[in-house]
């Protein structure tokens, strides 16, 4: 069966200290049903289907239809990966190249390689960004295949070491409720993470939002951690880099 990723960013400016990458992994039945009850959602509630939720757009008199919408990733109990990257601790130019792109690119890798498993058949979705270099995608694609050539006989084969993905491409999120998930889902974790709720002049309807995620957790806010490894279907990954090793390892699993 098809496996779907579904991924953004968020907080990529140089007044956040934490920077935010997570996405949704589902199959593709799975999909197929929520992509369906969004667009019903959407038309039920007075928007086109093409309306774009995004946590930037939060706001009081969209807040229910806000809650509503996050409710549905909740009600098929999707599965949510993210990691989150220190600013303080993490320098994205610490790399062979010095290039803060390719560093954010490494750690894109780490998302996914530890969240995919190699027996699916993976076709992955990131929110458009504009990058320096036009083979980001691509390189992304083919580090996480690993293609390499396998004796069979007198013959040497490509075989798929990595994880087997089918497609990487970057696409609008209007077009992806998963990805507008995944927006939305970030900015709450990166609002509680950089404790802007806790503002005078905050958003009431991003603390509410906010919130109402993390009663649906279970938890008090969403300043966790669940590790590398994570559990369950809410995984926030706060990356620790090992203080012993001279740069990133992030070429390897």
């Amino acid at each position: 069966m098809k496996h779907y990723i579904f991924a953004d960013e968020s907080n990529i400016n140089k007044n956040s200290r934490y920077i935010l990458i997570g996405g949704i992994w589902v199959d593709e039945y799975t999909y197929n049903l929520v992509k369906e009850e969004c667009r019903c959602y959407k038309l039920t509630v007075g928007w086109r289907e093409d309306t774009k939720f995004n946590w930037k757009n939060v706001s009081n008199t969209a807040l229910e239809k806000y809650k509503g919408f996050i409710d549905i990733f909740f009600k098929y109990n999707l599965r949510f990966n993210a990691i989150i990257l220190d600013k303080t601790i993490v320098n994205l130019k610490h790399n062979e190249e010095k290039d803060e792109e390719l560093g954010f690119y490494k750690f894109y890798y780490q998302l996914l390689w530890h969240n995919s498993s190699k027996s699916n058949e993976y076709y992955i979705y990131l929110d458009r960004r504009n990058n320096k270099k036009e083979t980001r995608l691509g390189d992304l694609k083919n580090i996480l295949r690993n293609e390499q050539f396998v004796a069979h006989g007198l013959k040497f084969e490509k075989e798929i070491k990595g994880i087997n993905v089918n497609s990487l491409e970057a696409v609008n999120s209007k077009d992806f409720n998963l990805i507008q998930f995944t927006d939305i889902l970030l900015g709450a974790i990166g609002f509680h993470y950089h404790k802007r709720h806790l503002k005078s002049d905050s958003c009431q309807a991003k603390i509410e939002l906010a919130n109402h995620i993390s009663n649906n957790l279970n938890v008090k806010n969403l300043i966790f951690s669940t590790g590398k490894g994570g559990y369950k279907n809410f995984n926030i990954w706060l990356f620790k880099p090992e203080i012993k090793k001279a740069s990133y390892d992030l070429h390897s699993p």
